[in-house]
This record gives C-alpha cells, structure tokens and sequence, in this order.
C-alpha cells in the first residue's frame, strides 16, 4: 500500500497551532519589545529643522531677442542644494565638514511649486536649525552668483562683437550703406549689452524664518517598541508553526484527537498485544448479531497510511464467529468513490456480510468523508507519533458533515 500524499495545510489549523503555542508567541513578543527598547535608549536622538525656499528664474532673453520669460529647472536646483559649491559655503559658516553635510542635508520639491524644502538634521534643536538656515542661504549665494556669472559672461561676449563691428566698419568710408550698416548692427547690440546690466539676477528668497524643532524626528520609544514587537512576532511564528521535533510532541494522549466528550474512545497504547485493543474496539462497536441474507454493515475504519487497522479489525470481527469482508478504498477509482460508491447494486454483492472499507489509504480526506457519509459506523484509529493536527482536520470535516465517529482508537507508536 503506497503512503497517502500529506494533505495542504488549513488556515484553521494555523490557527489553532498558534493558539496551543501561545507561550512562543508571548516570548518573541516581549523579546521584541526589549529589543525596541534598548534601540531607543542607544539610538540618538535627532532634530530636524526645515527652510523654505523660492527660486525664481533669471530672464538673460535680451541677447537672444526672443522676449519670452526665463524657465526654472526646479529637478536642476534640488541637485544644486546638496552640490560640492554650497555645501562647501555652509560648511564654513558652520564650521563643520562637506562629509557631514551631506549626511545630514535633504531636499524636497512640494509637487507643482516652485519651492524647495531643505532640511538639516543635527543632534539639537538649534544646531537644526542654523545648519538648515545655513544650507538655504549658501544656496541662493551659489545659485545667484551662478547667474550673475552667467549674465556677466553674456554682457562681456556683447561688448566683444561690438568693438569688432566697429572695427570692421573703419574699413569703409564714412557715409558708405555698408559702415552704416554695420553702425547700426554694433548700436543694436550695444543696447542689449546695456541691458544685460539691468537685469534682475536674484535667485529666490527665504519664505519665513526656519522654526526651531520642539519635538525629535528621531523614533521615540513607542513606535520603537511596536517595531520590535512585530519584529518578535515575525520571528516567533514561524517557531510555533514549526512540525513537531520528536514523536512525543504527536497526539500523544485521547486529548490530542480533541475526541473527548463527543465520541467514544479506546486507549489501546497500554495493552500487550494489538489484537487485544481490537477485539475490544470489535465489542465496542455493537454490530448488529444478525444481518438478512440481501442486508450488509459497512463499517469505515480510517488510520494512518501503512498500519492497515482495515485488517486489524476484520481479524478480530472474525475472530468473533460473523461473516466479514475487508475492501481497500485505494484500490478503488476516486471517481467512482465521488460518484456514490459503494451503490445500492454493489452493496446488494455483500449481501449478510459486514463490509470494513479501509481508507487509509485515501490520498484526499474529501473522499473519505463521502465514504463516511454513506457508511452505517466510523473508526478512526490514530498511533500517539500520528500528527495531531490531521487527526483534528479530518475529524472536523467529518463533523461538519453531520457524520459522528462511533469509536477512535488510541493506538501506541509504530515503532513499537
């Protein structure tokens, strides 16, 4: 008889294996919490303070006559905050280093604005707030000085085309179409160059005074405390959903069937030979004592996949003078089984017979609850190393079902 293949776990059984091991539970919980704990208490604590800036564009569009306004690059403005130059200038009015700027600088761009947030976070609170204020204000130095630079180069490369038009248009005589031409060309740009001087290179401003922080932007203890406490959990399920070490952690006992007090129970691990436990179950059943030549008894016995109770109690049946006849459900196809086997016509073959059907050997536990469903009693016959959990599941299912199990016996370890 080939082993059944295990059945998926049910979200219940989960369940109630969580609810068994509680005791892991709580222990990775409060280990979680300690560990929480403790990074509060070692972390630092931190500030954050943040300055509000509005860059503005700067309009050079006199050289190139388009007369159309200046366009801001805002991705291009968060890259400059944190760039070598301005980190470099705040770090000299802070008196501290590029290396730990950049560690403790961060911008923002609120969506659809032209406004950068930066921020600073230092160990109190008026240190934050200096170094942002710092950092705001290198930035628009950097950023202004860029564009004055800019239009200084513009105003320089104009008054270079102009004296070399001037110089071109002595070459002709006075009064002639090209040196007026040319006259006229060098007085254009030398109005653009005049005004490149007018215009307006501020490069934003500060919006409000950068407010002192009162509270730390570092984890405080309770936020601290349920990322431990979830961190415990994470760790402490998994150990409790972990299948059992040794077979003592099994069924071990009538408890572990969780059959106590709904059906009858036969502990068999104490008795010197198994034939014993089994004549007994075949007391226990109350088979009918006389079954008409065109009636039958079917009896289910279900257990664990290579001990074969089937046998076990048609032998002691036997022994007590009826007429019985073992069936293996696994030698039977599963689509006759979901169909409605046994059928009235089958069953009239076992005429005056009490018919055992094993389903141990039943790879699907919906099929044996539908053998159960149609038989007249159930056994279930589970050894204390089987996995308890299984036991339960099937055990639920067949309740679920309407379907009662007459008698389960307790049997000791298969190794024994």
């Amino acid at each position: 008889m080939q082993p059944a293949p295990p059945q998926p776990v049910q979200l219940s059984e989960l369940l109630g294996s969580l609810r068994r091991r509680w005791r892991v539970l709580v222990v990775g919980g409060v280990i979680g919490l300690l560990l929480g704990a403790l990074a509060w208490v070692l972390l630092p604590v931190t500030y954050t303070a943040t300055t509000a800036v509005r860059v503005t564009p700067v309009d050079v569009s006199a050289t190139s006559g388009s007369g159309g306004a200046g366009q801001l690059d805002v991705a291009t403005d968060v890259q400059l905050v944190t760039s070598g130059d301005v980190l470099a200038a705040a770090a000299d009015d802070l008196r501290t280093t590029r290396g730990v700027l950049k560690d403790a600088v961060s911008v923002e761009n609120p969506p659809d604005t032209a406004v950068l947030d930066i921020s600073y976070t230092a160990s109190s609170p008026e240190q934050a707030a200096r170094g942002s204020r710092a950092v705001a204000d290198a930035f628009l130095a950097v950023r202004g000085k860029a564009a004055s630079d800019q239009v200084q180069t513009l105003q320089e490369a104009t008054w270079d085309r102009v004296s070399m038009l001037e110089r071109s248009a002595r070459r002709y005589p006075a009064g002639s179409p090209a040196r007026s031409s040319i006259l006229t060309q060098a007085q254009a740009l030398g109005q653009r160059a005049a005004e490149l001087a007018t215009i307006d290179t501020t490069p934003g401003q500060v919006l409000g005074a950068t407010a002192t922080p009162t509270v730390p932007s570092s984890l405080g203890l309770l936020p601290l405390g349920v990322a431990g406490l979830a961190l415990g959990l994470l760790v402490a399920v998994p150990v409790a959903l972990m299948r059992r070490a040794a077979p003592s952690s099994g069924i071990g006992s009538v408890q572990g069937l969780g059959s106590v007090g709904d059906a009858t129970v036969l502990d068999g691990t104490r008795d010197a030979r198994p034939q014993d436990t089994w004549d007994i179950a075949a007391l226990m059943l109350k088979v009918p004592g006389d079954l008409a030549p065109d009636a039958t008894h079917t009896l289910v016995v279900d257990g664990t996949p290579g001990t074969e109770p089937g046998a076990a109690l048609v032998d002691a049946i036997r022994r007590r003078g009826r007429a019985v006849r073992l069936v293996d459900a696994s030698g039977v196809n599963e689509g006759k089984i979901a169909r409605g086997w046994p059928t009235a016509r089958k069953q009239a073959t076992w005429g005056g017979e009490i018919v055992v059907i094993d389903t141990s050997g039943l790879g699907s536990d919906a099929l044996k609850v539908s053998l159960a469903t149609r038989s007249d009693q159930l056994v279930l016959a589970r050894s204390v190393d089987d996995d308890a959990l299984a036991a339960r599941r099937l055990r639920g299912l067949m309740r679920a079902q309407g379907t009662d199990v007459d008698l389960t016996v307790l049997l000791p370890q298969r190794g024994r």
